[in-house]
């Protein structure tokens, strides 16, 4: 079962998507909410959030303390709380906050992300 019942994204492949993209040292989770955006727009906004939360709690269910593999899952972490801030900005503003795509139009007002 997928989706608010279990906890996890409805696509599974966008959590292995994070996963990856976390742990391609040094740099890889810097384009990573733009990419997920762009390759899935229509996706619920919270569940870009989700996904990226779920990732990072699989990268230190993985690896143990020390690794330099949770240096991914800190960025994980640090990303899902800027993009709940956003979402939340979005809503405060009422602003369209729906789906992913949304982020991006947001992204225009606040740039954080899109320059990252």
């Amino acid at each position: 079962m997928t989706g608010a019942v279990s906890g996890t994204p409805g696509d599974p492949g966008m959590v292995e998507f994070v996963i990856e993209r976390l742990l391609d040292a040094p740099d890889g989770w810097r384009p990573l909410v733009r990419e997920m955006v762009a390759r899935w727009p229509a996706t619920p906004a919270g569940e870009v959030i989700l996904a990226v939360v779920t990732a990072a709690s699989e990268i230190e269910r993985m690896f143990g303390p020390g690794s330099p593999a949770r240096e991914g899952a800190a960025q994980g972490w640090r990303i899902a709380a800027l993009l709940g801030v956003d979402l939340y900005a979005m809503v405060a503003l009422g602003l369209p906050h729906a789906t992913a795509g949304d982020l991006a139009r947001y992204w225009k007002i606040d740039p954080w992300f899109r320059d990252l």
